[in-house]
């Protein structure tokens, strides 16, 4: 799990998702050369024009928009939509068609400036320009092409299914895959028990010709349309689950499925619910204008900006920050920090610079007081619990989540431990805490130890944040000691 950890944390979310469709791509363009897929209905020119079409029509479309209403166009965001898209219509090198699916793909670009809050879409462009154009065709009762999903079939999915654990793992949402598969698994078996198939069968065309891990891999774990919270999250991927499975449902209960002209299924309609009710669970962006940078030692740099509106939070979240430039390498312009500051106008950010940096950490460093930012998302759920004492283990910059925490917790029972590797940038505030700080060398930092030194552990919730190695071998020191266990690995550390 370290070297995945590793290896993933080299990609951001966006650009693991394309590299994974791009793979999927090639994969189904292969089945078709070789005959695994049927070369009638899915030949490979029909394939690749239609991948052009989409592709081309995704990033232009963006690019002019965005750049009319004075945003900065996501090039990447872009070509996953595409992608997604290119699985869900048949192929086709029918020039009406292919002008169609075009309208289909400038809706879903279009969709994240029309209905979007404060800079931020609400629902997953895709499923928003499958809607909209079915709308279209039903009000105009123009020949529009419907979805075939056709990425639910038997040659693809193993394919499809190793891609969406690679996703739903890098962003950590593997949960959120898992209660939704169950919901949609669930219902789609029970459903065709209902019409007479044997559960062998039932299984095999649930898993085989529904698009159920393509939808939780690549669509629901979409990060700008979840809400900020664990719990919640998992609320929203139930819900998917039963608005995903609607018409089998109701038809199941009522002997008729409940489903309204023009749409003949509610997989994107799913997505245009959960993403209004992640929405409402959610805040707006923040713009953040940079006011100083301060060297910690080392290679580590602390930011301090001013928010245009109080950023909340709960202390322990981590906030996602764009920070745009030119040449963005392989990482992209958005990364997680962790916040140092109380919620409010005051956000301070800290962060590693190491050499050779990246694109974005080199931007960032190169900024100067004034520079503009946006803080484009809020999750994580690495918070203490209502009442109890606490342990908090980190290492190096690993400790930024607590600074945050002990100054909103004054008062409760706490212990820290501190994994030091050279000098740790915020000892002085640590120390500076009501809490009980330990400094060990990071080498020292493991179960045993935390169990010498902390008799009472069995009594206290533990917070371990830090590297994904760090985090995972002290983690599994404490699992069976400590009454509960929150994790925080800082990916792409």
């Amino acid at each position: 799990m370290t070297f995945l950890d590793r290896q993933l944390g080299r990609f951001t979310m966006y650009r693991l998702v394309t590299l994974v469709l791009l793979a999927l791509v090639v994969v189904a363009v292969v089945q078709s050369a070789l005959g695994v897929l049927d070369s009638d209905i899915f030949p490979v020119d029909a394939l690749l024009l239609t991948l052009a079409v989409m592709v081309a029509t995704s990033v232009v479309v963006n690019y002019v928009v965005g750049r009319a209403i004075g945003a900065r166009p996501h090039l990447e965001s872009s070509i996953v939509t595409a992608l997604i898209l290119w699985f869900l219509y048949w192929p086709t090198t029918h020039g009406e068609q292919l002008a169609w699916l075009a309208l289909v793909a400038a809706l879903a670009q279009i969709s994240k400036y029309l209905i979007a809050w404060r800079g931020r879409h609400l629902v997953n462009p895709a499923a928003a320009g499958v809607v909209l154009s079915v709308l279209i065709g039903w009000v105009t009762d123009w020949p529009i092409p419907f979805t075939g999903w056709w990425v639910a079939s038997e040659s693809l999915f193993w394919f499809v299914l190793v891609g969406a654990l690679l996703v739903l793992y890098r962003t950590r949402r593997l949960a959120l895959g898992a209660v939704f598969a169950l919901v949609a698994i669930a219902v789609t078996v029970w459903w065709q028990l209902g019409v007479g198939a044997e559960l062998t069968e039932a299984l095999r065309f649930t898993l085989y010709s529904t698009p159920i891990v393509f939808f939780g891999g690549f669509m629901l774990s979409e990060p700008l349309t979840l809400p900020p919270r664990r719990t919640q999250m998992l609320g929203v991927a139930a819900l998917a689950g039963i608005a995903f499975t609607w018409p089998l449902l109701t038809s199941r209960l009522f002997g008729d499925p409940w489903t309204t002209e023009p749409f003949t299924s509610t997989y994107e309609l799913a997505l245009v619910v959960t993403g209004l009710v992640a929405f409402a669970l959610r805040q707006g962006s923040r713009t953040l204008v940079l006011r100083e940078q301060r060297r910690l030692g080392d290679d580590v740099v602390e930011y301090v900006f001013d928010a245009d509106r109080p950023l909340t939070f709960v202390p322990g979240q981590y906030v996602e920050l764009d920070v745009p430039h030119a040449r963005i390498d392989t990482r992209g312009r958005r990364r997680m920090f962790s916040v140092v500051s109380a919620p409010g106008r005051e956000v301070v950010l800290a962060t590693r610079h190491p050499e050779p940096g990246s694109s974005y950490k080199r931007a960032l460093a190169a900024s100067e007081p004034g520079d503009h930012f946006r803080v484009t998302a809020v999750h994580g759920d690495f918070v203490w619990p209502a009442k109890g004492p606490v342990l908090l283990v980190g290492a190096g910059i690993g400790v930024t989540p607590f600074l945050s925490q002990l100054a909103a917790h004054r008062g409760r029972d706490v212990v820290v431990v501190v994994g030091e590797r050279a000098a740790q940038p915020y000892a002085t505030e640590l120390e500076a805490s009501d809490a009980k700080v330990l400094r060990l060398p990071v080498e020292e930092v493991d179960g045993d130890t935390i169990a010498r030194l902390v008799p009472d552990l069995d009594q206290r919730t533990a917070l371990v944040s830090g590297r994904p190695d760090f985090v995972d071998e002290v983690s599994r020191g404490l699992r069976r000691r400590v009454r509960r266990l929150r994790r925080d690995h800082f990916l792409g550390y």
